[in-house]
């Protein structure tokens, strides 16, 4: 039997932008991570402290995250949209990523989820393929059955 696999998660301050916050809730591992992959958990935050969404950044390369489960995931609380939260939300997330040494994010989306589409457009992103979800996996078990992909290149980005 060998020892599990331990992720070194690290700590970081509230990460600010003009009008919102990402403050850590919580980091997510083993079965609670989706596909496993270790995971920072934020809250999307407005400055009078006003909760308006999530924001989680998988941390790892397996095929899966990849290729249709995606290294970002986000949601904007219905209230709060069309305010590109989302996309301020990623911009800020970044800066842990490059902590990390990820130099692109993969991000996924549902074919239906235009707000989604835009949101990768608005930061960059680039639409790679439309995939199949395979059977079995998490996401199949959710209802997801095909997921578009965006590249989010890192590496040549000015830091904000």
């Amino acid at each position: 039997m060998t020892a599990a696999y331990s992720f070194a998660f690290r700590h970081y301050d509230p990460l600010v932008s003009d009008d919102i916050a990402l403050l850590l809730n919580r980091y997510l591992e083993g079965a609670r991570a989706l596909e496993g992959a270790p995971a920072y958990l934020f809250d999307v935050v407005l400055h009078d402290g006003t909760l308006i969404g999530q924001i989680d950044l998988r941390v790892g390369d397996t095929p899966a995250l990849v290729t249709y489960a995606g290294q970002i995931g986000y949601g904007i609380d219905r209230p709060y949209r069309g305010h590109h939260y989302a996309a301020k939300a990623c911009e800020l997330i970044r800066t842990v990523a490059l902590d990390h040494g990820m130099t692109e994010l993969w991000i996924t989306c549902n074919p239906d989820n235009i707000a989604s589409v835009r949101t990768c457009e608005r930061i960059g992103a680039r639409f790679v393929e439309r995939v199949s979800v395979p059977r079995g996996t998490e996401l199949w078990r959710r209802g997801d059955r095909e997921k578009l992909r965006y590249r989010w290149g890192l590496a040549d980005m000015e830091m904000a």
